[in-house]
């Protein structure tokens, strides 16, 4: 049966299929693997085993069926994102937010105790460290952070950080939009209960 559903929704039916499949492979490897009995249950094996060999055998084929149809959902997925270029909008948001986490440490990583290169010399010598007169190495010194990014780029990366994020959050935004897009698929019947669609 042919259903219309937005493409986020199709996202979602594949996932509902995918762990009510995961659910039913776990029980088809222990019917198939790890069923067990004790020594003294021997009364009406034979029907036993062949029941649970069943119910593994028709799991084992509505899994097939579903693994099919996730793939079928997918590959629709994917030819429809590839054409509403959904998947081009994600890859460039993924770059923006990048280059926030890059702006953001380097514009909160700025400290009031950092140093700019030109102002070391003019250190006290008390802060900076002495050579041990005694020859058997040198003391622990402290150390100075330099401020090696100045106050024009500083600036710079806070319009850029403001401008990356309004870009991500716009392509996001698009993206949320574009995934309201309907797409017809056709779901077997024996995996709609599983999807979760109606009859």
């Amino acid at each position: 049966m042919k259903y219309t559903l937005t493409l986020s929704r199709w996202h979602k039916v594949a996932e509902r299929i995918n762990t009510a499949l995961k659910e039913r492979e776990a029980n088809v490897k222990k019917a198939f693997t790890g069923t067990t009995i004790s020594a003294w249950n021997k009364e009406g094996i034979e029907d036993k085993a062949a029941t649970i060999a069943r119910r593994a055998a028709d799991d084992l084929a509505l899994i097939e069926r579903g693994m099919l149809a996730v793939a079928q959902i997918r590959a629709a997925l994917a030819i429809r994102n590839a054409e509403l270029g959904i998947s081009t909008r994600l890859a460039e948001a993924e770059a923006a937010n990048r280059s926030v986490a890059l702006y953001k440490a380097v514009i909160e990583g700025q400290s009031p105790d950092m140093v700019r290169p030109e102002s070391v010399r003019g250190l006290p010598v008390a802060l900076v460290g002495e050579s041990d007169l005694i020859g058997f190495g040198r003391r622990a010194t402290p150390v100075v952070t330099l401020q090696t990014a100045d106050g024009a780029l500083v600036e710079s990366l806070r319009e850029r950080l403001a401008r990356e994020q309004a870009r991500a959050t716009r392509l996001l935004d698009e993206v949320a939009d574009l995934n309201r897009e309907k797409l017809e698929i056709d779901v077997p019947q024996e995996v709609r209960e599983i999807a979760g669609l109606a009859a």
